[in-house]
């Protein structure tokens, strides 16, 4: 009989699966919030830059690009988000642009 009580559960188990309402929750508002952000970010990005006469990558007006883009590398066929290269070109850009980082306050560990 223990056999085929564990047979049974055996079988039981391979039937039984995750529903939809049993996977995790993704909370809406944070992603939209960071869409958000972000948009908020590229704007002030194409505003500094248009300021400065350049290019939506922080080059002159009118650079042209091998491939249509600096941000693919056809060597390795990575793809450099926008953002990070221009802030890499322009730390200043990073500076007046980019939303300050919250960090955690360490405690003192001798306390």
């Amino acid at each position: 009989m223990p056999a085929a009580a564990f047979l049974l559960s055996f079988l039981l188990a391979g039937t039984l699966t995750a529903s939809p309402k049993d996977k995790p929750v993704t909370d809406k508002s944070k992603t939209a919030s960071a869409k958000a952000a972000r948009a908020r970010e590229e704007k002030c990005v194409d505003r500094w830059l248009a300021a400065r006469k350049l290019d939506p990558y922080g080059l002159p007006e009118g650079t042209m690009y091998a491939g249509g883009t600096p941000l693919f590398d056809e060597a390795t066929g990575r793809q450099t988000d926008r953002l990070d290269y221009v802030y890499r070109k322009h730390p200043e850009a990073k500076a007046a642009c980019a939303p300050a980082r919250k960090t955690r306050l360490r405690r003192n560990a001798d306390k």
